[in-house]
């Protein structure tokens, strides 16, 4: 059996919930209109009654009953004596004569054909005599009222329901469709594989507004990762390719070179620089990989970052030698931060190993590291080649590289310093930013908390 959709359901719980208050009323009809119908008829009894006490005149020692009228608005009034003898007027046909008189009560007589309504009135204000009015009304005019009543409802409660299922059902399908427009995309995805399908739900800004937005944002972020994920293999692959290459190439000519040691030695070398070239891509990679995945697991400890600095210029000096860079370091002393020290070190290398890859013979590269309130705020300066304007937002990509064209063989690298640097300075709650003019040089400026 097939199950019923949600539109259906809510169209049901709608509908019969209209059907349940459309009953709960004409109960409320039935049961109270009696009541009021009769409320009505005795008010107007009584009223007509009390009319014809004023309309009774004692004159020469007897009754002027000439202004009577004994039937008026379906109402018959009848005169009694005070031995309850009829003197005037006229009872309804079929009324049983033998209804005693009451003063000021109201008697429901229920008979095989008819319902009355009998209101007396004991009078003895005017003249020596008393006299008995009788008024008596029949109920069936208004059980008829009643009756079109019901009739008319029962006629106009169908319609209501009706109208209020299919008005129910408009509703929902309507408020149903923003849903169908969703899962319409999501298959158009499962079937295309295309991810830059979006739902672009527009009109009013209620729930499922807000899901479809969160949809298409889920969508730009898969849509970012597969893409980021497809690049990511295809530069890791092409950087991984070539040394793997040179290795293969060398290894080749080694083998052919055993005769000859120079040459078969200066192949291993090519090899294990190569190896070691591929030791620190596939370790940036695997730090990256972690990073991603939040299982990265820094150790925070206080550390010297004065000390750290100084072994780091030290390093960096020497490779600087080679083209004739200054490097100079203005760090306070005594730099205290709570930090993981592998990853700091990894910023302030990676910061300066570019500033002297990137930086111009006979040029400066200069380190700044001072205390704040707030933290330890620094600073990488080169006058090297600086960097074009369309590539400082991209320098933060992994693998990207502004122009390998302008480093030669023995200074390349893969393109994921800065993006390692960037990861470790947000991963301390820090920020970086760069700076730079084309031919002018550029200046890095980050700030760790403490």
């Amino acid at each position: 059996m097939k199950k019923l959709s949600i539109k259906v359901k809510i169209t049901f719980w709608y509908t019969g919930l209209i059907v349940f208050i459309s009953c709960i009323i004409l109960g409320s009809i039935v049961f109270s209109t009696d009541k009021i119908l009769v409320l009505v008829v005795q008010r107007e009894l009584e009223d007509e009654v009390y009319d014809v006490i004023e309309d009774i005149q004692y004159e020469n020692s007897t009754f002027n009953i000439d202004k009577i009228k004994y039937f008026d608005d379906g109402i018959h009034i009848s005169l009694y004596s005070q031995e309850e003898n009829k003197i005037a007027g006229q009872v309804p046909s079929g009324f049983p004569e033998s209804v005693p008189l009451r003063s000021e009560q109201v008697q429901k007589i229920q008979t095989e054909a008819n319902s009355w309504l009998v209101y007396d009135l004991y009078s003895s204000a005017k003249g020596p005599e008393a006299l008995w009015i009788r008024g008596i009304v029949s109920l069936s005019s208004s059980y008829e009222t009643r009756n079109q009543i019901l009739v008319g409802c029962m006629i106009l409660f169908p319609f209501l329901i009706l109208l209020s299922g299919y008005g129910g059902w408009l509703i929902t399908k309507s408020a149903f469709q923003p849903v169908n427009l969703i899962r319409r995309t999501a298959a158009d995805i499962e079937s295309s594989g295309d991810l830059s399908k979006r739902i672009h739900l527009t009109g009013s800004q209620d729930e499922i507004y807000d899901l479809a937005q969160t949809f298409d944002y889920m969508l730009d972020r898969l849509e970012t990762s597969f893409n980021a994920e497809r690049q990511f293999t295809s530069d890791a692959s092409h950087e991984l390719r070539t040394p793997v290459s040179v290795i293969m190439a060398h290894a080749e000519y080694g083998l052919s070179q055993k005769e000859n040691p120079d040459e078969m030695e200066t192949a291993l070398q090519v090899i294990l620089q190569q190896a070691g070239k591929m030791n620190s891509l596939i370790t940036a990679l695997l730090l990256l990989a972690r990073a991603d995945q939040r299982s990265e697991k820094l150790e925070f400890e206080n550390i010297n970052l004065s000390e750290i600095a100084e072994i780091i210029i030290e390093e960096i000096k020497t490779v600087a030698q080679k083209k004739q860079i200054t490097v100079y370091a203005d760090v306070d002393p005594n730099l205290s931060l709570f930090a993981d020290q592998t990853s700091i070190m990894r910023v302030l290398l990676n910061l300066l190993q570019n500033a002297v890859r990137y930086g111009q013979e006979n040029g400066w590269v200069k380190l700044k590291l001072w205390q704040t309130e707030e933290g330890v705020a620094g600073s990488v300066e080169d006058n090297g080649l600086g960097i074009a304007k369309e590539h400082i937002t991209k320098i933060w990509q992994r693998f990207y590289q502004v122009d390998p064209s302008r480093k030669s063989e023995e200074d390349s690298g893969a393109g994921l310093g800065l993006p390692i640097v960037k990861w470790a300075i947000e991963r301390h709650g820090g920020r970086i930013t760069v700076e730079s003019r084309l031919g002018k040089g550029t200046i890095f400026r980050f700030f760790l908390p403490s």
